[in-house]
């Protein structure tokens, strides 16, 4: 079966196979809870954190890393990310307004934020510090880590949980998000909204992996059936 066949209208950076080897492009079940669970072996809390947030919330790292205390919603357990691939120029060559999207997340980790910032005493006496990045730069704490340290806190996960091949890379933990919010039964309004994609029809890709997923989990209840037949 040609994987690719129902990506084939899509851009390439929306693929979920590789159109040539096959290879599936995003992070599965078993390998964000693998990966959820790495992540609390690394030694810095909020390099633990960091993890977990973009595990909950399919952030870009570019989105992740500007992250300030005064985006977290710790009465709603929402985290407001500001959405990098939509801040375009209009026609006037004018930066358009920066547009926002909430994303909700665990109380857990809300919890946990809360512990590492003290983010709820902070917004009871309007600190100014919840304007500065959850994760600072170490020469400049005005100024949020780069791109590059962000992934590399993530790979590191990554490294422990044992997660190789073309998945595991920044779009293939993205589109992990999106695929399990598909298999979840979210509709691809609401994909759209999480992921911010500019266009429904970005989203919808995801909606095609819930046949396969359902197919291999078929498949997989057969090899039983037959197992216990073939006693």
């Amino acid at each position: 079966m040609n994987k690719d066949k129902d990506n084939e209208q899509y851009a390439s950076e929306m693929r979920l196979y590789d159109p040539d080897t096959e290879e599936r492009l995003y992070m599965d079940a078993k390998e964000r809870e693998r990966f959820l669970n790495a992540s609390n072996e690394l030694k810095r809390r909020d390099h633990r954190l960091f993890c977990h947030v973009i595990h909950w919330t399919g952030a870009r790292p570019a989105e992740l890393i500007e992250l300030s205390g005064n985006r977290i919603d710790v009465v709603n357990n929402c985290i407001k990310l500001r959405t990098l691939k939509q801040r375009k120029l209009n026609k006037k060559g004018e930066v358009k307004a920066p547009r926002y999207r909430e994303v909700p997340v665990p109380e857990a980790l809300i919890d946990s934020l809360d512990y590492l910032y003290d983010l709820r005493n902070k917004k009871r006496k309007a600190c100014p510090s919840l304007n500065l990045p959850l994760w600072p730069n170490s020469k400049d704490p005005n100024k949020h880590i780069s791109r590059t340290t962000g992934w590399r806190i993530v790979k590191r996960a990554m490294v422990i949980a044992g997660i190789e091949g073309k998945q595991s890379s920044p779009k293939g933990f993205r589109h992990g998000f999106g695929v399990a919010m598909a298999v979840a039964g979210r509709d691809i309004y609401t994909i759209q909204k999480l992921l911010g994609h500019s266009e429904a029809s970005s989203s919808a890709i995801y909606l095609s992996v819930v046949g396969r997923e359902a197919h291999d989990l078929q498949m997989a209840a057969w090899q039983t059936a037959n197992k216990n037949w073939e006693k």
